[in-house]
């Protein structure tokens, strides 16, 4: 209960009176604001979008502060206002308004995209839905170009790593996402997809392709929701992150963990958690390093 007390009043004195001085002592001694001195010191990508995201949420000034939680923006009108509150003028540091734009479109774009995910994995797949029941046999079609579906509900599923005789059972936890997702690898990557298929057929180290590709759909979606995914996203785009770029990633993570499942020589199939959860730690661990990327050289455009 003490160490609890301690720790809290440390939090209270560093946000509201030692990170105030330091700030005004630098302000002082360099003649710029916080956000100035962040543009001038980082290159742009994750290390500067980052402590420009952190600034504007420690920020006491009121507007500031706001700009760290809004996700729809209007990007100029706001370089404007923040240039106005710091007193920066633009004719002595002409990169700041183009080097905040960027960062401020990264940071609101990382919410949109948070919120797009988010509506996809609450959307339960349904037989109904004649869209998704397309992307369904699409994905089949993609994978078994030469095995015909004998019905809508078939033990045939199992082939690319379904668990029943319904697919739909399997999206429940992830929604249409789940299978956005595979379907999204199928035809970027469809070899690559493929290869994946083949291994996950492996007499010793098989596993179930379109599970495991789900549980990798939850795992890249916890790591938006809680943050990891900034490090990446905030190096790739200079822009605001797409839904493409997501699955991307998804396509990435997966190739990866395959690599990963084989290296690790499972006992069964019930390593799967264990594994998936040491995997999860070494992505993790991956995206709390600055300069991370995740992609991998089938993904590099010529």
């Amino acid at each position: 209960m003490l160490s609890d007390w301690l720790q809290n009043a440390w939090t209270t004195l560093f946000f509201f009176l030692i990170r105030p001085m330091w700030k005004w002592v630098l302000r002082r001694a360099t003649g710029k604001c916080e956000l100035l001195r962040i543009t001038y010191e980082e290159r742009k990508g994750a290390k500067r979008t980052l402590k420009i995201e952190r600034s504007l949420k420690l920020s006491n000034v009121p507007y500031l502060h706001q700009l760290s939680k809004e996700e729809d923006v209007d990007i100029l009108v706001a370089a404007e206002e923040v240039m106005r509150i710091k007193q920066i003028v633009p004719e002595v540091h002409m990169k700041f308004r183009g080097d905040f734009q960027n960062c401020l479109c990264q940071i609101c774009g990382y919410k949109r995209l948070t919120r797009e995910v988010e509506m996809m994995r609450k959307t339960p797949y349904s037989q109904e839905n004649p869209e998704h029941e397309e992307k369904l046999m699409k994905l089949w079609e993609i994978l078994m170009p030469d095995e015909k579906l004998e019905s809508r509900k078939s033990k045939q599923w199992s082939i690319i790593g379904f668990q029943g005789e319904d697919p739909m059972t399997d999206f429940r936890g992830m929604g249409i996402l789940g299978l956005n997702q595979l379907l999204y690898f199928a035809i970027q990557y469809s070899d690559q997809l493929k290869h994946l298929l083949s291994r996950s057929h492996h007499p010793k180290y098989g596993y179930s392709l379109a599970i495991v590709g789900i549980n990798l759909t939850n795992m890249i979606y916890q790591a938006l929701v809680n943050g990891p995914l900034r490090t990446h996203f905030y190096n790739i785009a200079e822009k605001a992150p797409r839904i493409q770029d997501f699955h991307e990633v998804y396509c990435h993570v997966f190739w990866e963990f395959d690599k990963f499942w084989f290296d690790e020589e499972p006992v069964d199939i019930m390593q799967f958690g264990p594994m998936r959860d040491k995997f999860n730690r070494k992505l993790l661990h991956k995206l709390s390093k600055s300069q991370t990327i995740l992609q991998s050289e089938f993904q590099k455009k010529e």
